[in-house]
């Protein structure tokens, strides 16, 4: 039992190191080429109302419930939501049609503000939309963890949700 104690006690100990020394940054960021002019990108993404088209999220927990703040374009555009996988909410905080929109982004439980958005960089008539998300997890050591593993855990679903909107932004721009 001694032995036991002691292994256990070194695997524990390694954890806490390893954790310590692993970055807490998160850094997540999906890209893809749009054949749509900007204009016809900018008003699914701008616009709260129009994210329920092209937004992963629903098809990941159908149960997601969003309530809209008093804005839902533009600059102070907001939103709560709450469902089965969790609840956050997201505020917008910059937003323009030659460069895209910006938004903080809370998660319930989590004391992390995320700095997340949608930028966009045209090419004539292709545009690449990157969405991409930043923050630092907390608390140390297990937040560490949690950072290394958030690419994975939101990556796949950017990577969906910039797929649905390329569909419904190349239809409009037909």
């Amino acid at each position: 039992m001694q032995t036991f104690l002691k292994i256990f006690g070194v695997f524990v100990l390694i954890i806490i190191v390893v954790g310590l020394i692993l970055p807490n940054q998160v850094n997540v960021q999906r890209s893809i080429e749009i054949n749509a002019p900007i204009s016809s990108i900018h008003k699914f993404i701008n616009d709260l109302n129009e994210w329920p088209k092209w937004s992963p999220w629903l098809d990941e927990d159908p149960s997601i419930v969003a309530e809209l703040g008093p804005i839902s374009q533009g600059v102070g555009a907001s939103q709560n939501w709450k469902g089965t996988s969790g609840s956050g909410s997201l505020n917008f905080t910059a937003s323009s049609v030659e460069t895209g929109i910006e938004y903080d982004l809370q998660f319930d439980g989590d004391s992390t503000t995320y700095v997340a958005g949608l930028s966009y960089q045209s090419d004539g008539y292709k545009t690449t939309v990157t969405w991409y998300m930043s923050g630092e997890m907390k608390p140390i050591i297990i937040g560490n963890y949690f950072a290394l593993l958030m690419d994975g855990f939101v990556g796949d679903s950017f990577k969906q949700g910039l797929e649905k909107l390329k569909a419904i932004a190349e239809e409009d721009a037909r």
